[in-house]
């Protein structure tokens, strides 16, 4: 049976349930939501309160419900299909909605750097892909902190990055939380599986991360076309190149 089919089990919409249960009540207390409204809907039929859980979905989640649930099946697919995975949604916390940043990634604690970069390569011929380290994910000397264990980011996507003119240095100064090398591959990997583009094509994206040289490690489309994990000074700031911000 194809496991994105497969319908969610009572448990599991129980505990679904109680998880957007708590973020509502926590998004509605630091709303200021009135007596009157609550109390309405209190009284309200089913109807009223179906709407309130989609407009929930996307207020949250930043995406509507449907778009959610088709964002979260591609994803699966896509884990199923290339690390055979599966995505357990309850174990994860979402980020809140950010305007713009309707894209999501799962990062696995567990898949390197180099199993993605690998699984690129598999899937579009060695010959496609170019690396200048050895193996990526030794040669990260220090990155911006993530949450321990799997978790999810948000971000805008797009061929090119989203915030332009911006060095590694500018991007740590400003406190501005960006892509390390993880979740630009996986990010990379997934939006050429889905739409036949690869990204960085005009510039370059500069990750969160820093090589055991020093310099600050990126990713882009080289001159031969291929899809290029390697490194820049880190306060380079070409106008063409950038960052690409998350939430998490």
């Amino acid at each position: 049976m194809d496991e994105s089919k497969r319908l969610a089990t009572s448990g599991q919409l129980s505990a679904v349930g109680f998880k957007i249960a708590s973020t509502v009540t926590r998004v509605l207390g630091e709303g200021n939501f009135g007596f009157e409204e609550a109390n309405h809907l209190i009284l309200n039929n089913e109807k009223a309160l179906e709407k309130l859980t989609e407009k929930f979905c996307e207020e949250i989640f930043g995406i509507k419900a449907d778009q959610w649930v088709e964002e979260k099946r591609r994803i699966e697919r896509f884990y199923k299909k290339f690390f055979n995975r599966t995505v357990d949604w309850l174990k994860i916390s979402m980020p809140v909605k950010k305007e713009g940043m309707n894209r999501l990634e799962v990062i696995f604690s567990d898949i390197t750097e180099d199993d993605v970069f690998n699984a690129y390569a598999k899937q579009f011929r060695k010959d496609s892909v170019w690396k200048y380290y050895n193996s990526i994910t030794k040669a990260i000397r220090e990155q911006q902190l993530r949450p321990e264990g799997d978790y999810v980011i948000s971000h805008v996507g797009g061929d090119e990055p989203d915030i332009l003119n911006k060095s590694y240095d500018d991007g740590i100064n400003e406190g501005v939380k960006f892509m390390v090398p993880k979740e630009g591959l996986i990010s990379a990997f997934r939006h050429r599986i889905e739409t036949n583009k690869m990204y960085d094509v005009k510039g370059i994206t500069r990750f969160a991360a820093l090589d055991s040289d020093g310099s600050a490690m990126d990713m882009d489309r080289n001159s031969f076309g291929k899809f290029c994990i390697s490194s820049s000074d880190r306060d380079d700031r070409d106008s063409g190149s950038g960052l690409r911000q998350v939430d998490f």
